[in-house]
């Protein structure tokens, strides 16, 4: 039998557990009550498991993948801190990106991106836009789409890659960079990388290029923005982790200046 080495982590799963109601998780059992507590056999089912390898995986006595902490992590909406805890109590490298679960934008954060003076979203770490402030609004209006996705609309023609100046040169090759590092220890971002594939302009340009980089934050591009001259400005994207919700990313386009020998963008 094995048993890892804090005993305190199995209480706190099931006190964990112990916080939702079975409305609460993503995808409830059917016939479950939905007001009732998420019970070691609701979460039985919900990993597809028989109801003595849960409690198995619970208490310890059995260790768990790291495909059971991420559907945990999902089901019972932990937040990052509680996963990082999982996976170094399991024995497993924390991932470089945690499995998506939607996080909530604290509402400090939210006010904090509406005070700002320049077009702000909050990211997921699958590219989702999670919330964003009315300068992003009103200067790229894909942004507040329900499901929108940094990523998607970006690189898959539509509104968002229309507003890319010089998309080839300036938008593509980073953003193709930061998905592939992500996509090579996250199975949500592989999904992310193989819908961008199927456009033939983003096949061409990932078969082609083998830059490799964690982000595309702190570059200036050129981009058309709603309400403003027809000419494209240059725009200077930063991207922001709040220590608070560290899942999280804060993004933000300020007005910029081209870059060294940089042309000046030309209208379509």
């Amino acid at each position: 039998m094995v048993r890892y080495r804090s005993p305190e982590m199995a209480l706190l799963l099931e006190r964990w557990r112990a916080r939702r109601r079975v409305r609460d998780l993503p995808a409830p059992p059917l016939g479950a009550d939905p007001a009732g507590p998420v019970t070691t056999a609701v979460m039985a089912e919900v990993l597809d498991v028989s109801i003595r390898h849960y409690q198995r995986l619970e208490s310890g006595e059995r260790r768990m993948s790291s495909e059971k902490i991420a559907a945990i992590s999902r089901a019972l909406s932990l937040h990052t801190d509680e996963m990082k805890a999982l996976y170094r109590w399991a024995g497993h490298p924390v991932p470089p990106l945690l499995s998506p679960t939607a996080p909530d934008v604290p509402e400090d954060l939210a006010d904090h991106i509406r005070r700002l003076p320049f077009p702000a979203l909050v990211e997921a770490p699958d590219f989702g836009i999670l919330a964003v402030n009315r300068r992003a609004e009103r200067a790229c209006p894909w942004t507040a789409r329900p499901g929108a996705n940094v990523m998607i609309d970006l690189l898959l023609p539509g509104p968002g890659r229309d507003q890319c100046a010089q998309w080839a040169e300036h938008w593509a090759p980073p953003l193709l960079a930061q998905l592939r590092q992500g996509a090579l220890a996250n199975a949500a971002l592989r999904a992310v990388a193989d819908r961008v594939r199927e456009d033939p302009q983003v096949r061409d340009l990932w078969e082609r290029t083998a830059d490799l980089r964690s982000h595309a934050y702190g570059t200036t591009r050129p981009m058309h923005l709603e309400g403003a001259p027809t000419s494209p400005a240059w725009v200077r994207i930063l991207g922001w982790q709040p220590m608070h919700e560290p899942s999280l990313r804060v993004i933000t386009g300020e007005p910029g200046h081209p870059p060294a020998g940089a042309e000046a963008p030309k209208e379509p």
